[in-house]
């Protein structure tokens, strides 16, 4: 048994670039960090989560001031305690929402940076005292 070795596809094209090749430095160039736009329907329900969240966090924080004013610490400490509290945990959701909608890392971080700040100012005002 003899097999036939001929194919049925055609050859392949061999060609020249006839264009110059692509300027690979780095100079004046954009970096496009986020390629696929949003649409406006996604930007409304990220912003109504967001709302929402906040709303719930702004209870919460009016009821943590609350509690700690009846452990003893003086009011505007108690106060000041909730607003770290309700600004880290607003930026911890808002960091959630961005990383789930793909931002960049250097956005990311911020908000990063910013709800371990408030997260960390809450702690340290919570174990003041008078």
């Amino acid at each position: 048994m003899v097999q036939n070795n001929t194919s049925q596809l055609p050859a392949p094209i061999q060609s020249t670039p006839s264009t110059p090749a692509p300027d690979t430095s780095t100079a004046g160039t954009t970096l496009q960090l986020n390629a696929a736009p949003h649409s406006t329907r996604d930007v409304v329900i990220t912003v109504g989560v967001l709302v929402v969240v906040a709303i719930v966090l702004f209870f919460i924080k009016n009821a943590y001031a609350n509690w700690r004013v009846k452990e003893r610490v003086s009011p505007s400490r108690a106060n000041a305690s909730g607003w770290f509290l309700f600004v880290g945990l607003l930026a911890g959701a808002l960091l959630a929402l961005v990383a789930l909608g793909g931002a960049p890392v250097g956005g990311i971080a911020t908000l990063g940076v910013i709800a371990f700040g408030g997260l960390a100012a809450a702690l340290a005002t919570f174990s003041a005292k008078k």
